[in-house]
């Protein structure tokens, strides 16, 4: 009876445990699923401030190809009517089509350009809840994001870049896209009037590294080991950049480390695996 009561106690222990560890790992996944939902809206959110930083720069980038192209083409409307009327004199003609010739060229060049612009913001923004790995040049990365940024910091900082080429590596490139915008607008507003970021590409080993310097003020040695920490800032800002950035490049199993003199400037050093190139 006793063996019995045993037993059935045993199997009593055993279903409950069964239970519980069945119902708290419904629990963990479901936590697990808020906790990736509340992720990828903070990054999406910090993609959105940082947009917002870039539109007055987006909107007069997008808006200079724009005039010009509509003046082109409002200018080729009229020269089509005149042409079409076949009584200007030869000499006139030939100027008319020269610049018709000209005005053709610019337009296509700007609406190239306005085209560009749109495709690398569509990139940037897209919704990254789930990362698209793919195989990323990472000079590739780095010139798409300058496009996005540069209308708003060329009036201060002049840029040199040393690129080694047919750096590759598997990534995916909105958040990558997000990594760099967050760092250089990270050391453009380090600098406070006239300055320079240096971006140089190279790889070590198995590494692909991305080096961003600045000659701007420099970080505090105090903070130097907070700046990645969620909402630490000492500028008006979310205080989510660098933190969302580094997130990012954790999950591309990636490193990135800083250093900084007060006065000098800053170098923030990014570190990828390189693309493990197929044999055969």
């Amino acid at each position: 009876m006793i063996i019995l009561i045993l037993g059935i106690s045993v199997i009593f222990f055993i279903a409950y445990t069964i239970f519980i560890s069945s119902y708290w790992q419904k629990k963990i996944k479901e936590k697990s699923k808020e906790v990736r939902e509340a992720q990828a809206q903070i990054i999406h959110m910090e993609k959105m401030a940082s947009l917002g930083v870039l539109a007055a720069g987006i909107a007069h980038e997008i808006n200079n190809p724009l005039s010009f192209l509509v003046s082109n083409l409002e200018s080729l409307k009229k020269y089509s009517l005149e042409l079409d009327q076949r009584v200007l004199p030869d000499e006139k003609n030939k100027a008319l089509l020269e610049d018709f010739k000209a005005m053709t060229i610019e337009s296509l060049e700007g609406s190239l350009r306005i085209k560009k612009i749109v495709s690398d913001l569509r990139t940037f923004s897209r919704k990254s809840d789930e990362a698209q790995m793919i195989s990323l040049d990472m000079n590739q990365v780095l010139e798409q994001v300058l496009s996005i940024i540069w209308n708003v910091i060329k009036y201060k900082i002049s840029l040199v870049k040393n690129y080694q080429p047919d750096l590759c590596i598997i990534g995916d490139q909105a958040q990558l896209s997000q990594v760099f915008l967050n760092i250089l607008l990270n050391s453009a507003q380090a600098i406070d009037k006239k300055g320079t970021i240096e971006i140089s590409t190279y790889q070590e080993n198995e590494l692909v590294l991305v080096k961003i310097s600045d000659n701007g003020s420099g970080i505090p040695a105090e903070n130097l080991s907070k700046i990645f920490d969620p909402f630490f800032s000492t500028k008006k800002s979310t205080g989510l950049g660098l933190s969302v950035s580094y997130n990012i490049i954790k999950k591309h199993n990636g490193d990135i480390k800083v250093t900084s003199k007060i006065g000098k400037g800053t170098d923030f050093i990014v570190q990828f695996p390189a693309e493990r190139k197929k044999e055969g």
